[in-house]
């Protein structure tokens, strides 16, 4: 066990916390938090930024302000944050917006200064300032998970030897206790500050800890942005504390906020602390009411996003997405497609399954013009629209079910694709997102029972971008000598605006779609682009009955 004077404990609960509150807390929380933390023995009480953004008094940390509000004898040492970015103009320091906003230290001691690593070269001049008005200087190197070993070097180098501490953050709360051990073992790091996107905030302190640390931060009840931090009942726990009246009442004040605002984490931060999304997102996907495929789709869109832009959230929160599939009964090879049992279900129901999987029921919709498929996926809880018997493709169909269906994207799963990936159905519509110009289409490798010479498989030809250059069903690209070794078969999956799919829409198939008897064929002759998106696992599309046998030794 750990006495109280083997580490300090830094307690950031209102710069941390005021990512939920606009840095906005009321007087007589913030006096009851530092007398509570005071007489638990904090070490550092940190009260903020000390900003030009806007937000509420504890993003600003004005001295007189906070010396109105803290007009009591407090042990504790009173730091404030400030940002470098906050204070770079035209990639120097703008001496002149510091100097406005950061005055002799008198209420105040400490100053942390927060960098990434593309700041790390401002840190001498900006800590030699710091130091001259009279504060201790903590460097904390933010999103640690994504710093090479040159970088951290850099930054140790760059924080010089005079002063009193210098950290590592674990902004995306992504490291495991091994990560921070090895951390640790091999740099001369003084504290962390961790975050718990994956339950691991306490365990990576401790981590850190045994290997040397004397500063970790906390907030009280894990209030902080996003997910939260390690709790600073957790560290004064550890330390050896007994936790008074005092600090218990002002943690239950925290807890009331906490049911208001949702800190904590949860599977969506697990999510967000393996891709490195920043914070922020996953914080206000939190507090957003979309269905948990949306949110999904809204994390795969948001992966290495590791810079805040509000306005990117609004738009993917503001588009939705709808899986349309094409039942039609007659069938030239195979009547009745659609209705064709493979291990005991009908192949529709396995494709909506597919598709309910990637996007949710809600968003599923079957077009046929056939009473007997729409009985069928009606009683399974699945919205059908009935189509016209003209239909010329189904993609045609996807465009007549359209009409009846308020939506920003919308994806054709063709019927027959009982083996589709749900994953490469959110692709797309992440695709979609990223290329609204374009129509999305998917390819694979070709599966080891498929060959190139097979003039059911439209194989595909693409740019060194993947937009679609041809679609064929004959052997491409060709080889002279041997079986092509980079051919690419079509997978049916697409995405289309409803723009795009009344421009898709025709009374006749054109020239070449026609010949190759290949819908997507049509978009390329109307000069429509189609971005080519490769999907991880093959699929196997059923066109004729044995194609049933196939897939059921393929166990589906």
């Amino acid at each position: 066990m750990h006495s109280m004077t083997q580490f300090k404990i830094l307690d950031c609960t209102l710069r941390d916390g005021g990512y939920y509150t606009n840095w906005t807390f009321d007087r007589s929380l913030v006096r009851s938090l530092v007398k509570s933390l005071d007489s638990q023995h904090v070490d550092i009480i940190e009260m903020g930024y000390k900003s030009p953004k806007q937000g509420g008094y504890y993003r600003k940390c004005n001295d007189g302000y906070i010396k109105s509000v803290i007009d009591f004898k407090v042990n504790a040492d009173l730091a404030f944050m400030i940002d470098v970015k906050d204070y770079v103009t035209d990639n120097k320091i703008d001496k002149k917006l510091l100097y406005d906003i950061i005055k002799p230290a008198a209420i105040f001691s400490i100053c942390r200064i927060a960098a990434k690593q593309d700041e790390i070269k401002f840190l001498p001049e900006l800590i030699s300032i710091i130091s001259d008005l009279g504060y201790e200087v903590i460097c904390n190197l933010m999103q640690i998970s994504k710093v090479n070993s040159e970088e951290l070097e850099n930054f140790i180098t760059a924080c010089g030897n005079d002063i009193m501490a210098v950290y590592v953050a674990d902004s995306y709360g992504a490291l495991y206790p091994t990560d921070v051990r090895e951390i640790f073992i091999h740099n001369k790091l003084d504290g962390i500050h961790t975050h718990d996107n994956m339950g691991l905030a306490f365990a990576n302190c401790i981590s850190a800890l045994e290997q040397g640390a004397s500063f970790v931060d906390g907030t009280l009840t894990g209030m902080g942005r996003g997910v939260g931090n390690v709790t600073t009942e957790q560290l004064l726990s550890y330390r050896g504390e007994t936790l008074n009246s005092q600090f218990l009442d002002c943690i239950n004040s925290f807890n009331l906020m906490k049911l208001e605002y949702g800190w904590g984490t949860n599977p969506l931060y697990h999510q967000a602390g393996k891709h490195h999304i920043h914070p922020l997102y996953m914080q206000d996907l939190n507090q957003s009411n979309l269905s948990s495929q949306q949110l999904i789709s809204a994390i795969d869109s948001l992966k290495e996003c590791d810079t805040y832009d509000d306005k990117k959230l609004e738009h993917l929160k503001e588009q939705r997405s709808v899986v349309v599939i094409p039942a039609r009964y007659k069938s030239s090879r195979f009547p009745g497609k659609p209705l064709a049992k493979i291990n005991g279900k009908e192949m529709i129901l396995h494709v909506a399954e597919k598709a309910e999987s990637a996007v949710g029921k809600e968003n599923v919709y079957i077009a046929t013009e056939n009473e007997g498929i729409a009985h069928i996926v009606k009683k399974a809880g699945y919205s059908v629209i009935i189509t016209s018997d003209n239909c010329l493709t189904g993609t045609d169909r996807v465009a007549e079910a359209a009409k009846e269906i308020e939506s920003d994207i919308f994806i054709n799963v063709q019927g027959d694709e009982p083996m589709i990936d749900p994953n490469d159905i959110r692709r797309v519509i992440l695709e979609k997102k990223k290329h609204p110009d374009y129509i999305i289409n998917c390819m694979s490798s070709l599966h080891p029972n498929e060959n190139i010479d097979d003039k059911k498989i439209p194989k595909i030809i693409c740019d060194l971008e993947n937009n679609l250059l041809y679609c064929s069903r004959s052997a491409i690209p060709g080889n002279k000598d041997s079986v092509s070794e980079v051919a690419k078969k079509q997978v049916c999956i697409y995405g289309f605006s409803k723009e795009q799919l009344d421009n898709f829409t025709e009374t006749v198939k054109t020239p070449l779609e026609t010949e190759e008897d290949i819908e997507i064929v049509r978009c390329l002759e109307k000069g429509m682009k189609v971005k080519m998106v490769e999907v991880n696992k093959v699929s196997y599309a059923v066109d004729y009955p044995e194609d049933i046998e196939i897939i059921e030794k393929m166990k589906i």
